[in-house]
Parts: structure tokens; sequence; C-alpha cells
């Protein structure tokens, strides 16, 4: 989607009178003082985006006027035409001279498990785009997982790539998303630069899609929509930007727009679990309340497809409600929150933490992790640089480890909440409270140990070298087995953006063992270094008011 600002989510009378709402509830203070009825609060993912494409245009028309060269390179990147690499494409393809297909066993799109095998080609063409998109669909894209571990889309992409036009919205998007992904090394830093015009494209053929009544309810424009948010968010962690949210936004859109086709075929379906997921995520990090739209995307996720993954994804939804109902008066510097708000956000969170916690009795046997004894070997100063506490744990694979430390960071949240909401009680909690506040501070400890114990599942012993396999970095494994080729390669490629935002959330604690949060914040360094990310680590917050505890820690 393009985007040209925030739209507006202020009550409608504010919105008419053209004034700043303060978005209070039950009511805001503007209609409260006026005397008027006031009609609450759309939901942010139910306002329809504006077309910003002229937007766009006058910012590139005010770009060229200070730069003539950005218009001559702006028409070559239009000219050049995006490169074939998947076999059987029917127009813009390069000669068949210019491939050389290689078979690699890739997990079909069925929800049993890994059944058909595809082709996936690859070329050997100068290309920088060609080779990006090659090495995503070999380092990404082809690597088994478990099948009740999907709430994401990569799996989706293949089949529908295949049948895209090399000019598509899906072929636009997929390069961008490859080139901004395989730019994280330091050899392919300038694949990032590349990518911003197949970005820039691919946003003038979303604003053309999501406007025709065909291409708006086809899968490819959904997954072309999911692929440039997960762009935006690569970009967002690499670099100074803020993640803006507004192709979550339109995801949504486009999924309730598609209404029945959702549960057509299992495709669609995923896609629907993907654009839920990734938009609970958002709405966690940005305090944004998810609300209805959390219930209209279950109602219509067909129940065949309801997985471990699909059941956090929907539980999670709720400490976005949380998150939005309690920051706004816990972090109000102009007043105080009152007894009865701190007693309604635990009542809140205690609600939120008992649904929570029964998902970890519905996962499937072979999604509980194991020690491991790989990097007992490594002297003990070198173990210290990639373990903590000698804890090494192995999970099925990569996506499990990523879905498991997902409910340990939504956990960590709502035990932060509890200890700020605790703390900030007047008189300091009676004797009563201390149960609670010992559990959650123990609760605290035993995530963050969960989350540290995964570290090394997640990078090995890496510490350079971008997002491609070194044969020369050690993986645990359960010691009869070598660590596999997939699982190597999904480690290297995904483990450090999977793992960075639950350690980030670890180091807010403040109640942690002596040199923990240290340890955390540079395997957080660590992740910077593989990846070249230049956006600086983000400080632990310490507003958190430690609550007095009757009898000390437990």
């Amino acid at each position: 989607m393009v985007y040209g600002g925030k739209p507006s989510t202020g009550c409608k009378n504010c919105r008419k009178r053209k004034i700043k709402c303060d978005e209070q509830r039950p009511a805001c203070t503007n209609c409260t003082n006026t005397d008027r009825i006031c009609p609450g609060y759309a939901q942010l993912f139910d306002l329809v985006l504006r077309d910003q494409t002229e937007s766009v245009t006058r910012k590139a028309q005010r770009r060229n006027k200070r730069d003539p060269r950005s218009v001559r390179a702006t028409a070559a990147a239009e000219e050049t035409p995006v490169t074939a690499v998947v076999a059987g494409r029917s127009e813009g393809q390069r000669p068949l001279g210019a491939f050389r297909t290689s078979s690699f066993p890739i997990a079909s799109p069925t929800h049993s498990g890994y059944v058909l095998p595809l082709s996936l080609p690859r070329s050997f063409h100068d290309s920088p785009e060609q080779q990006a998109v090659n090495g995503f669909f070999v380092n990404y894209v082809s690597i088994r997982r478990h099948p009740y571990s999907r709430r994401g889309y990569l799996d989706c992409l293949l089949p529908l790539y295949q049948n895209a036009r090399d000019d598509s919205l899906l072929s636009l998007a997929t390069t961008a998303m490859a080139l901004a992904i395989q730019g994280g090394s330091p050899s392919t830093a300038h694949y990032r630069k590349l990518s911003h015009s197949f970005f820039g494209r691919a946003l003038v053929k979303t604003s053309r899609a999501i406007r025709d009544p065909i291409e708006s309810v086809k899968d490819e424009t959904l997954l072309s929509v999911l692929l440039l948010s997960f762009y935006e968010r690569v970009l967002a962690t690499s670099e100074t930007k803020n993640i803006s949210g507004v192709h979550d936004t339109g995801a949504v859109a486009l999924v309730k727009h598609r209404g029945k086709e959702n549960g057509k075929s299992e495709m669609s379906a995923r896609l629907l679990l993907a654009v839920q997921t990734q938009v609970v995520d958002h709405c966690i990090q940005t305090a944004s309340p998810f609300g209805k739209t959390s219930a209209d995307l279950d109602s219509m996720r067909p129940d065949a497809f309801e997985t471990a993954a699909s059941r956090l994804t929907s539980l999670s939804a709720r400490l976005s409600d949380l998150t939005a109902y309690a920051y706004p008066i816990l972090k109000n510097r102009a007043q105080f929150p009152s007894q009865e708000q701190l007693m309604s956000i635990l009542d809140y969170a205690g609600d939120v933490e008992t649904q929570l916690s029964t998902w970890p009795d519905t996962v499937p046997d072979d999604w509980h992790w194991r020690p491991s004894h790989t990097f007992d070997s490594l002297p003990s100063q070198e173990s210290k640089l990639y373990v903590y506490n000698r804890r090494v744990d192995i999970y099925h694979d990569i996506w499990v480890a990523s879905i498991w430390n997902s409910y340990r960071g939504t956990m960590l949240m709502i035990q932060y909440l509890t200890l700020q909401s605790l703390g900030m009680l007047n008189p300091p909690p009676l004797s009563a409270f201390a149960y609670r506040i010992v559990t959650a501070i123990n609760k605290v400890q035993e995530l963050v140990d969960d989350i540290c114990g995964s570290v090394p599942f997640n990078l090995g012993t890496k510490t350079f070298g971008g997002p491609s396999d070194r044969s020369e970095v050690r993986y645990p494994d359960d010691g009869i087995h070598k660590a596999s080729s997939d699982y190597r390669k999904s480690a290297a490629g995904l483990g450090g953006w999977f793992i960075i935002d639950p350690l980030k959330i670890a180091a807010r604690a403040i109640s942690l063992r002596e040199g923990q949060q240290d340890w955390i914040l540079k395997q957080i360094e660590r992740i910077q270094r593989i990846y070249t990310i230049k956006k600086p680590i983000e400080c632990p917050t310490s507003e958190m008011p430690t609550p007095h505890c009757p009898g000390g820690r437990g």
C-alpha cells in the first residue's frame, strides 16, 4: 500500500469539527465538555486506505528537481525487466540457455506435510536481482519445516511465483524482498539500495490491483502486500526507520474484501493466518487495539486449519488490547493512575495470562525442546560468548523455536504490566499481593532463561558473514545426528531475525541474575554485526517500578 500519512483515529465528532481528539474512553474529552454523545472510535483496520499515488508522484517530482540524475535512474529502473528465475514463465523470460535447473525438495503447500517436491531452477546470470531471488528461494523458501508451525506465507510463494509474469506485482514484491534480505552481508550491501526501485514499482502496481475487482481478490495480491510488509520490517530493523504498519492495515482490508474467498483453498486460509499473525505482532509492538478484527479473522478461517501456531496468534491478540488499554494509563505523566485503574489492569492481565498459559498444553509432542551438549567441549571463555549459563536447547526446527519465543515474549509483557501496576499501587501492596509479586518475578526469570537457552540454536557460533551458511560455524545437535543442511540454512538466514525481538523484550527485565542483561545485549549486538543492522539497540526501559514485596524474592 502506498503510504502518505497516518489516518485519523479520532471520534467522528472531532473529525467533523476538525479538532484534535484525545481518544479517551469511553468518551473523548471534547464531546464530554460540550455535552455531545461521543460516537466512539473506528477500528484502525476498518479505516479505508487512501490513494496516495499522487502524493508519491509529487514527492518524486520535488526530488527530481533537486537532483536531475534521479530522473534518469528512475527511467532506467522502469525500463529494466525483472529477470525470470523460474522455468515455465510465459512472458518476459530470458532464453533457456541462461538457466541451469537443479531440483530441491521443497515443502508442498499441503496441510499434512511435505508431499510434493517442486523443482526450483537456479540461474547463474550476473544480474544482482536474479542472484538475490535465487538465494532467497534456496535459503528461505525451499527449507522443510514442521507442518503445524506454519503461520507465515513463504511456503505459499513458490507455487504462485512460478505462474506469475515477470513484470507482475508478485514478481516485483518478491524481488524487492529478496534484495533487502540478501543485502544483509557486507559484500551484498548494495542490494538494499537496488531494492528501493523494485519496491517503488511494486507500490504503483499494488495501488492499481486493490482497485481492480478481479485482482483485489487474488491470492497473489494478498501475498504481495504481505511481502511488502515484510520488506518494510526488514528495512525498519536494519536501518533507522519506523514501521508505518500501512501494509498490515491494507492486508486486513483486503482480507475483509475477499470475504468467502479466504476459505476456498488451503493457500487462502494460510494467507489469512499470515495476515492475522503479522497484524497481531504489529499491534502488540505499537500498543494498538486489535478488538473485533481478531474475532472477524478467526471466523473466516476454516476449523480444519486450526493449529498450535494459529491458536497462539488468536490468544496473543488479547495482549494487544491489554497494552492498548494499559499503556495510556501507566504512561500518563499528567495524572497518576487511580487504584481502580490499576486493579482493572491487574485483573485484565491476569485474565489474559490465564488464557495464554493453556497454550503449551496444546502443542504437538515433537515441539518440546531438548538439551544439547554440543558446546560443552568449547573453552569456558569462548562458550560464554555463545551460551548463557551452559544451557543449550534444540528444537524441531527454527520456526518451532520462533513460535515458542513469540509465546515467551507475550508472557513477559504480561508480567511487566503486572509488576508495573503492582509497583504503582499506593499504599504499597499488602501481603495479599506478595504471592503474585513473587510469582511474576520468578516467571520473568524462567521465561528469559528459556529465550537465552534458544540463542545457540538460532545463531550457533556465527558472528559475521550475513545470511549465508558458513562451514566453520557450529550449530547444536542431539549428539547422534549432525545439524541438517536445512536447519543450518534456516538458522543462518532467519535465526537472527527470529530471535532479536524476543531478546529485546527479555532485555527489559529488571530482576535478572547479575550479568544476564549484559549477555543479552551482546547477543543483540552480534545479530546486528551478522546482518549489518545499522539501527542502534533500543535501551531497556527503566520505567517499571519495583513493587515492594513482603518477605523478599522467593
